[in-house]
């Protein structure tokens, strides 16, 4: 017997050492982000239910993590209970009911999520479940709370509205891009008050939205912001007012996204007139008129186009002579992509020296040309279309800026509230302290064009790092802005730095070497150079990140076509191998760049944190390598810190 109980102790201390070592291993696989939430196993997408209550931050995704500082995650069961399993939990969120205005008990939290039924044919509608211990939610027996019988009609943000005392949802008809407000007094039976829709980016789906008041620093003022993730990987916002019925985009972001007022530079051609002014047309293709269309977003109140139900029409459109006079030339554009027979050309001297055209989309986005090199020539911009056989032959062009700022995104003309690939449904945490000064943002990591190819066995996604959101006056207008959490700070072991180092060509950073690529960088560099210049990550193996800033075009670009170890799927590498590019504008001649690298991702942070750009990787373990660079120059690197960053799932304090 005592031999008996002697091998069932060695049994028992066994299971619990291979536990803990089975715990430890699923949150040290490859790829697996360090100081970024991911969940143990499974999927992950937008986060959901992101609330403040009782001293823990909630994570939902219809799985549950708690943190009592948004750094250390501990993952609680699946709380979702009590459906009869015919239909999923998509987005939502989460709310804490203080004075039981609905009748489920005092401080009862509420999941209030879209009950979506299998395929696309069903409507989608609103849910309640309910949870008196934070951890399990029933379903309420009575759902659907709120159904509007729309196929698509999905992703409610509930929050409370303190002025009328009331409950306040943002819903979206994701297809037809327009947000939904409602209210209730009681989380069951909600009353239409308002929509929203008609600015922005709109070429694709809106999801997820959020609503919420933010101050402008450095003033009493104070604005609403309208979050919306355009799909399958972006997110934009508005500054506006809300009155407890309406949101409104106030003016200057309405004469922003209409008309494109506080874009940099000189406006050449807004194609507004009744004429084309000086333009002048050969062939059929192209009408002296502009177009004026409603179904198609553009700026001002029309655009030249060549668009034509006979495909078969071929032509030309010319502007007038000009000097170039500024580095850049930018434009919005649309059409074919068939650059033998249609693009827009510059010309100088009788020769085309610059070239773009459309990516076989109906949508207007930003494309332009570097043209420093130009700078004193005569020139003239030029349409062609000499497309006769394809739905796709012709081209469509607005807005032409002459400017020292490249507007190169290849985006809608919208505000982006990210510009890298992989961000995505962002949204913050509610019911905060009344001491709270901040607003904390979450935004999931990922692109619906790859995300179930990413190369991770543990499971598929993650979250981004949480970011302090606010709004800062621009020159040109407000804007958002976002900075990591300080509380990440506690992570950084040793710090790594040096000052006023001049660089030319490419110098291997030999003050610090992280041991794998969880790490924090931040480079203030002088940007009063000729040179273009930036920084190598994930060197090695022959592979890297590109990150590039032109100072004369104020361009930021990250090129992660040579950075990934993972070749075996072709379908996922078409489709991620990208280059991605942003407008910096330098700050008092400076240009600072804060970089948090963990495992499979990047995420960058410019000057204030007005412009980020976020970004999956996955490079072998051994690309660990960091260089400073700069070309047809040389550049200061005013200076340099860099910290490694402990892991989050090692040493977790005991919460």
């Amino acid at each position: 017997m005592k031999y008996q109980k002697h091998l069932l102790g060695i049994g028992m201390m066994l299971s619990l050492l291979l536990a803990g070592l089975e715990s430890q291993a699923q949150y040290n696989e490859k790829y697996r982000p360090q100081f970024h939430f991911s969940p143990q196993k499974g999927w992950i997408g937008d986060p959901d239910g992101l609330v403040f209550t009782e001293g823990k931050y909630h994570l939902f995704w219809w799985g549950h993590a708690v943190s009592e500082d948004l750094v250390y995650w501990k993952e609680l069961p699946h709380p979702m209970k009590g459906g009869d399993g015919s239909f999923s939990y998509f987005s939502g969120s989460v709310v804490v009911d203080k004075n039981n205005t609905s009748g489920f008990g005092a401080k009862s939290m509420i999941a209030v999520y879209t009950k979506h039924l299998p395929g696309d044919s069903l409507p989608e509608t609103q849910a309640l479940s309910v949870s008196n211990d934070g951890i399990y939610f029933q379903y309420y027996q009575h759902n659907p709370v709120l159904d509007i019988k729309k196929v698509f009609f999905r992703d409610p943000q509930v929050f409370w509205y303190e002025p009328e005392k009331k409950w306040v949802m943002a819903v979206v008809l994701p297809d037809v891009q327009k947000i939904h407000l409602y209210d209730s007094k009681n989380l069951k039976d909600w009353n239409f008050l308002s929509e929203f829709g008609g600015l922005g980016a709109q070429s694709a789906f809106w999801e997820c939205p959020d609503l919420f008041e933010l101050p402008i620093e450095g003033t009493k003022e104070k604005k609403w912001v309208m979050l919306i993730g355009r799909g399958p990987n972006r997110v934009q916002y508005f500054l506006g007012s809300f009155d407890g019925k309406t949101f409104r985009a106030d003016e200057e972001t309405s004469n922003y996204l209409l008309q494109g007022k506080g874009l940099p530079g000189q406006l050449f051609a807004g194609f507004d007139e009744p004429k084309n002014g000086n333009w002048k047309a050969t062939g059929t293709a192209f009408s002296t008129t502009p177009v004026n269309k409603d179904s198609v977003v553009h700026l001002g109140k029309s655009f030249a186009s060549s668009y034509s139900k006979a495909a078969n029409e071929t032509g030309t459109l010319t502007s007038s002579s000009f000097t170039i006079q500024k580095n850049a030339i930018s434009f919005l554009v649309a059409g074919g992509n068939f650059p033998e027979k249609a693009s827009i050309n510059l010309v100088v001297d009788g020769k085309v020296v610059r070239t773009s055209t459309g990516d076989n989309s109906h949508v207007f986005k930003w494309n332009g040309w570097d043209v420093h090199d130009l700078k004193g020539k005569k020139a003239t911009i030029q349409l062609v279309d000499n497309v006769t056989d394809s739905k796709w032959g012709y081209l469509a062009i607005d807005h032409i800026l002459f400017s020292d700022v490249l507007m190169n995104q290849k985006l809608e003309h919208a505000l982006w509230l990210d510009y890298g690939p992989d961000f995505y449904a962002a949204r913050t945490w509610r019911d905060l302290d009344k001491v709270s000064k901040r607003t904390a943002m979450l935004g999931w990591l990922g692109n619906w064009d790859y995300s179930r190819d990413v190369p991770t066995s543990w499971g598929k996604g993650f979250e981004s790092v949480p970011r302090e959101i606010s709004i800062i006056k621009q020159p040109f207008g407000n804007r958002l802005v976002q900075k990591p959490i300080p509380e990440l700070q506690k992570l950084r072991k040793n710090v790594h730095q040096f000052t006023n180092r001049l660089i030319s060509n490419s110098s291997e950073v030999k003050e610090f070497k992280p041991t794998k690529n969880t790490y924090e960088l931040e480079v203030t560099f002088d940007t009063n150079t000729s040179a273009t210049f930036g920084l190598n990550l994930l060197v090695g193996e022959g592979r890297k990140l590109m990150i590039q800033y032109d100072p004369l075009t104020s361009n930021l670009s990250v090129d992660r076509t040579q950075c990934t170890d993972f070749t075996t799927n072709q379908n996922f590498n078409q489709k991620f191998l990208t280059k991605f590019n942003a407008s910096v504008r330098p700050e008092k001649g400076k240009v600072r760049l804060l970089i948090l690298v963990d495992q499979s991702s990047v995420e960058i942070f410019t000057n204030q944190g007005e412009v980020v750009l976020s970004a999956l990787t996955f490079p072998a373990e051994s690309q660990t390598g960091i260089e400073l660079y700069a070309t047809n120059g040389t550049v200061k690197v005013l200076d340099f810190k860099a910290w490694e960053l402990s892991s989050i799932w090692k040493d977790i304090p005991k919460q």
